[in-house]
């Protein structure tokens, strides 16, 4: 295992070194790739990460959040889930859905997560 937790920086630096600054684009907008992000006081559209921590950031839990869509042929359930997903998620007030996944049956779609406000 190459991480022991996303914050552990021995496993960081480690990871860097192996693959170079790319090992953070996954969690783009939140780690730094080399340089010091400013932290955003207002987000216009609620970020989705599957990760479970949000680096270089402190956070108060909302708590679960999850958007729904039925399977329709001409449009992608996953895109409707999603945008349910973060409108439940501004409802609640918060900026960032973390730890998000997908649920799905032959008829639904159901994205889900931890809705989080961003502490400044």
């Amino acid at each position: 295992m190459l991480f022991k937790s996303k914050n552990d920086q021995e496993s960081m630096d480690r990871a860097k070194k192996m693959y170079g600054a790319g090992i953070n684009r996954g969690l783009a907008g939140f780690v730094s790739q080399g340089r010091k992000k400013e932290k955003r006081s207002v987000i216009d559209e609620i970020t989705l990460t599957t990760t479970e921590q949000i680096p270089e950031n402190d956070y108060r839990i909302i708590g679960v959040v999850f958007g729904t869509a039925t399977r329709e042929e001409k449009t992608s359930a996953h895109e409707q889930a999603i945008k349910a997903l973060r409108d439940k998620a501004k409802q609640v007030g918060a900026d960032v859905v973390v730890a998000m996944r997908f649920e799905s049956t032959s008829s639904t779609v159901t994205a889900y997560g931890t809705a989080v406000k961003i502490v400044k």
